[in-house]
């Protein structure tokens, strides 16, 4: 794990009041719900044809998470 990395995540542990590894299992679990949304979402695109933004907007908003756009995401580095 990069060090500025590790070195946020202890800074969150501290802040929390949890371990480090409770806020790494955290983030974990949040990328890989992630993950299962965009699998949902490319599935049903797949079957019933593409969102457009507005629909996504109203989806995120209706879901209570911020909205980001296609591709403002990077993947995670190797």
């Amino acid at each position: 794990m990069p060090e500025e990395l590790r070195s946020a995540a202890s800074e969150i542990a501290k802040q929390l009041d949890v371990s480090f590894s409770a806020v790494v299992t955290a983030a974990l679990a949040d990328w890989m719900r992630g993950r299962l949304v965009d699998a949902w979402l490319a599935e049903h695109q797949a079957t019933h044809g593409s969102f457009d933004e507005a629909e996504l907007q109203d989806l995120a908003a209706e879901a209570g998470v911020p909205y980001l756009a296609p591709g403002r995401v990077a993947k995670p580095a190797a």
